[in-house]
């Protein structure tokens, strides 16, 4: 190995699967280039049947509801997409250079799938990567990773006492590989993973916080894609904190070099922007994830030309083409996500800590969310498509869009 290969990882959302309405993640999936120098992964997302045997479709409903509703499944995901990274992944020593040639590792991933790629590449950072031969102590290393404490400020000198503890022990005992992630690109995070309330019997249960999942010092690329009208609370947005350093070794010395990272918010709900609905109704999905797919390229994704064009709309593969892709359109259908069976949710009442539209009155500390917009700053970087519908469809007028 004297040149770097790609492993690609690509995580579907909640429910999402190989089918004929494709998320964007599995159109990506499609378009990569699969050889020995890429080295592609795609899971389904959590909360997707799998189940082959026939009388085991009650017990697969059962999981896939609780996948749906809780988020259950999804550590069973990244220790999955981490198996795979051990048994592919490779470094290798160079006479005369000082650092060895490692693999480039890039990660993608929709709604929670998304959030299934953010603690995968927390655990890479935190954990590092096992050798092949030590694959069964995957879920080993992911439990040490979910112990572990993140620093308060991933820029300052670390000393080695802040990380003693399940993770660092682990590591040591283990000696795994650095990991570096190249590019993380997401599309409209959801941490909506719920576990058993630690602190007491209220609430029952709470949102789970993985360590490393918006402060990652490993990933020199992160890249997300934001819904503009995505107004359920199951579906706050978990963004990335800006202004950090990449700087994968937690021991390394001298001057990091800045973390490139960017959020982009681009028209629609969260499946507009991640994908998956009907073919002909997704042409406000292909603006993501072209921009997705132009800026993994320019860290060295390998993605066909051609097929690009094809999956993303903008060409067709040939006038006889039968399997058509919609074309990018700033007028596509706009899909109401707040429907009647998310209303009951919206009425609970929820901690002023947690507001984001500050149009929503309190009392108490508490706010009733009743359908609550996402708050876009004034500096936010809006995609050009949101204003080229503003300007070309009178009727769209979001409320969150800085005047």
């Amino acid at each position: 190995m004297t040149k770097p290969r790609n492993i690609v990882i690509c995580l579907d959302g909640t429910g999402n699967k190989i089918q004929e309405n494709l998320s964007n993640v599995l159109k990506l999936y499609r378009v990569l280039e699969k050889s020995d120098t890429q080295i592609v992964y795609y899971d389904q997302g959590v909360g997707t049947l799998g189940q082959i045997y026939t009388w085991g479709w009650l017990k697969q409903k059962i999981k896939s509801g609780l996948g749906l509703a809780f988020g259950l499944g999804l550590d069973r995901n990244v220790i999955r997409a981490y198996q795979f990274l051990v048994n592919h992944y490779q470094e290798h020593t160079v006479r005369g250079q000082t650092s060895p040639v490692r693999d480039n590792i890039f990660i993608f991933g929709f709604s929670r799938g998304a959030q299934t790629a953010r603690v995968l590449a927390g655990m890479i950072y935190e954990i590092g990567i096992l050798a092949p031969e030590q694959v069964h102590l995957s879920g080993a290393a992911f439990t040490a990773y979910k112990q572990a404490s993140p620093p308060l400020n991933p820029d300052e000198t670390i000393d080695e006492k802040l990380y003693e503890g399940e993770a660092a022990n682990f590591r040591r005992v283990a000696r795994t590989k650095v990991g570096a992630i190249k590019f993380l690109g997401v599309w409209d995070t959801v941490n909506s993973v719920f576990v058993p309330n630690p602190k007491g019997f209220f609430p029952p249960l709470t949102r789970e916080n993985p360590p490393h999942t918006a402060i990652n010092p490993a990933v020199k690329t992160f890249r997300q894609a934001v819904a503009v009208d995505e107004f359920r609370r199951m579906f706050r947005v978990d963004h990335w904190t800006p202004d950090q350093n990449f700087k994968p070794n937690i021991y390394a010395q001298g001057k990091p070099e800045p973390q490139n990272a960017s959020e982009v918010w681009f028209v629609g709900s969260h499946g507009d922007v991640g994908g998956g609905y009907k073919r002909k109704q997704s042409g406000l999905s292909q603006f993501p994830l072209i921009w997705m797919m132009d800026e993994a390229k320019k860290s060295g994704l390998k993605l066909p030309n051609r097929m690009a064009k094809y999956v993303s709309g903008v060409k067709p593969w040939s006038v006889k083409t039968h399997y058509l892709y919609p074309e990018p359109d700033v007028k596509a259908p706009l899909h109401k996500s707040l429907t009647w069976m998310w209303w009951p949710l919206e009425i609970i009442p929820k901690s002023v800590k947690r507001r984001e539209w500050p149009k929503r009155k309190s009392l108490f500390g508490l706010y009733i969310p009743w359908g609550e917009p996402r708050f876009i700053p004034k500096d936010a970087n809006i995609h050009w498509s949101v204003k080229e519908r503003i300007s070309e469809c009178p009727k769209y007028r979001p409320v969150n869009i800085p005047k």
